[in-house]
């Protein structure tokens, strides 16, 4: 990236407070932390690889100058520049004023306790019910994370979209859709009943069955260990760091699993899967078992969701790792069938695509901003959605207005609290004069008794 001299200067600058012509990394990299870029991200570490490392444990404190900064500011695609020069996916206040909203979130859903774990397999059913995480990611790796964000979990049922995505950038929608469909199930994802429709053809790639149809695509005709490669490489260019395996989940899934063994031989029979030989069908059980094994946690899974709000381009290396077509459709069908049998309830709450796991995980994407935003808490509602990642969800997108059709018209920019705190307001000045602008304003209520109401973000730093 090509960056004038004066506008290098004028970033140097605005770090050297004492103007004695040096900067020390720990207030660049202070810098790049408010805009949410952190010290040990891959492409930070890679611009200030020619400097003693600034952030180990044994380093010594290292100074800049202008000209090792330039070099600093200019590497790759320029990202210290950028981050330094609020020219990233979300402007540094409002990644600020989104850190801070996750964190009320956080705090405020944490003492909910509803739901209880998976039990259909150990791993699931033994997991730490108290565990809670939040992670967020940007087009341009802005990272910010709460709670046990860093904690593995098999990714279950949120390898989905994944998968379908690998099939239509192999294959194009017209081959794919020919064997999985893109229409509600209107049952439970797993339910044999429900799951085919007309030839035995899988209603979406969102439940078990459509899963396993779509993962027979990829790489078809090829050993399953090199398609196992190609499945875990995607999730590595996606992540910027390759997903482990849960091997002990990966046994419980193919001892429990002749339910999907059965869809899996339905389809087959119908010859709608795309699996030869006799063992066509529990082969693609077992890949399937295997993907949804992969381990992550919730800031590697938001920044496979950042690639998909990027329109396919992988927020840490800026790879290309799905057509913007692809990211789209992908998007299109988490909108309508990514939360189980509550899919309908959830897009009409919530209005964004998301996806969850029955480990615990929720992924929601947000388009119109560019971000991902990733829950883990492992107890799950009827459904098999995070009981407290659904909540996380519809708290996000009514603090900052996120719903695409329910902000729409002149008063857009309120949202529900809003409308309380402006009713409030016209309260108080009634009975005691007009209070000051910026005032907050807090409610008492039976279940939160000081619960701090906050304005939306103005309109143009709207999150």
């Amino acid at each position: 990236m090509d960056v004038s001299p004066p506008q290098l200067f004028r970033a140097f600058e605005a770090i050297d407070k004492d103007d004695d012509g040096r900067i020390w990394a720990w207030e660049l990299l202070s810098a790049l932390g408010r805009a949410g870029i952190q010290p040990g991200d891959p492409r930070v570490r890679a611009a200030l690889a020619g400097v003693p490392d600034p952030i180990g444990v044994d380093s010594q404190p290292v100074q800049l100058d202008l000209r090792e900064f330039a070099a600093v500011a200019q590497y790759g695609d320029g990202l210290v520049y950028r981050a330094l020069n609020d020219e990233l996916a979300v402007p540094v206040e409002e990644f600020r004023e989104l850190a801070r909203g996750v964190d009320e979130i956080y705090a405020d859903v944490l003492p909910n306790r509803d739901g209880a774990n998976a039990d259909y397999i150990p791993t699931l059913r033994d997991a730490d019910p108290e565990r809670f995480g939040i992670a967020i990611c940007t087009a341009d790796g802005q990272t910010y994370s709460v709670g046990e964000a860093g904690v593995g979990f098999s990714v279950q049922s949120t390898s989905k979209p994944f998968s379908y995505a690998m099939a239509l950038e192999q294959l194009g929608s017209a081959e794919v859709h020919r064997w999985v469909g893109q229409e509600q199930s209107g049952g439970t994802f797993n339910d044999y009943r429900l799951s085919l429709g007309d030839g035995r053809r899988p209603h979406n790639p969102m439940i078990n069955a459509g899963a396993m149809a779509t993962l027979a695509l990829v790489d078809h005709g090829k050993e399953t260990s090199d398609r196992f490669r190609t499945v875990h490489g995607t999730w590595a260019r996606m992540m910027g760091e390759a997903p482990g395996f849960d091997q002990e989940t990966y046994l419980a899934e193919k001892a429990t699993g002749d339910g999907n063994r059965g869809l899996a031989s339905l389809m087959k029979a119908a010859d709608m899967l795309k699996a030869s030989g006799e063992d066509g069908a529990a082969r693609t059980a077992d890949f399937y078992f295997q993907v949804c094994s992969l381990e992550v946690d919730a800031q590697r899974l938001a920044a496979a969701g950042a690639t998909l709000a990027n329109g396919g381009v992988a927020p840490y290396s800026g790879e290309r790792v799905f057509s913007q077509e692809t990211a789209g459709r992908v998007l299109s069908v988490m909108g309508h069938s990514g939360m189980y049998n509550d899919s309908g309830k959830f897009s009409d709450q919530v209005g964004l695509p998301a996806k969850s796991g029955v480990s615990g995980n929720v992924l929601m994407v947000v388009p119109s901003k560019r971000l991902a935003v990733v829950t883990f808490s492992p107890r799950l509602d009827a459904a098999g959605n995070s009981v407290r990642g659904v909540e996380v969800c519809k708290r996000l997108v009514a603090n900052f207005n996120l719903h695409p059709y329910q902000t729409l018209g002149p008063d857009r920019t309120l949202n529900r609290a809003d409308r309380r705190a402006e009713a409030a307001s016209a309260a108080d000045h009634a009975l005691s004069g007009m209070t000051r602008p910026g005032t907050t304003i807090t409610s008492t209520t039976p279940t939160h008794p000081t619960t701090t109401i906050r304005r939306a973000p103005t309109p143009g730093q709207q999150l």
